[in-house]
This record gives C-alpha cells, sequence and structure tokens, in this order.
C-alpha cells in the first residue's frame, strides 16, 4: 500500500505538534524552581492573611522568601527556596 501526500502531511504536522508540546514543557521546567515549605516557628495564632505570614518569615530568616496561610486550622507557613 501506497502511503499518500495527505497522510504523510498529518503525521509531519503531529510530529510537529509533539516537539513542540515537549520543548515548550522543557522550557517551562527549566525556569520553575523547587520551593519548600515549613511551619513557622515565630507566628502565633490563626493565619487569616498571606501578606502577615509572608512578612513574619522573611523577618524570622533570611532564607526564606515568603509565607503562605494554609491548613484547616490555618497557620503560617513559611516558604524557602530548596
Amino acid at each position: 500500500m501506497a502511503v499518500s501526500r495527505k497522510n504523510l502531511s498529518a503525521v509531519a504536522a503531529a510530529a510537529a505538534v509533539l516537539l513542540l508540546v515537549v520543548v515548550v514543557a522543557e522550557m517551562a521546567s527549566v525556569g520553575a524552581a523547587d520551593t519548600c515549605r515549613h511551619l513557622s516557628g515565630a507566628f502565633h495564632g490563626l493565619c487569616t492573611w498571606d501578606k502577615h505570614c509572608a512578612e513574619t518569615c522573611t523577618t524570622e530568616s533570611s532564607n526564606n522568601i515568603g509565607g503562605v496561610c494554609d491548613d484547616t486550622l490555618p497557620r503560617c507557613y513559611c516558604l524557602s527556596n530548596c
């Protein structure tokens, strides 16, 4: 069975799209830094405002890059680069 020009074009287009998806995914993963989080030792009480948590975390340690409120009973978690 001979391969038609139409089928060959469809295969080439599918391969190009797949290559594009792989390249974009790789570029996205290169720029993404791993972020670790740990419970703040300096924040007391329920965490209701991310900005207050982030300020406490960055004051707590120069390694911290921010903070977020998270959990069922909101607690302050500090963020740092892994």
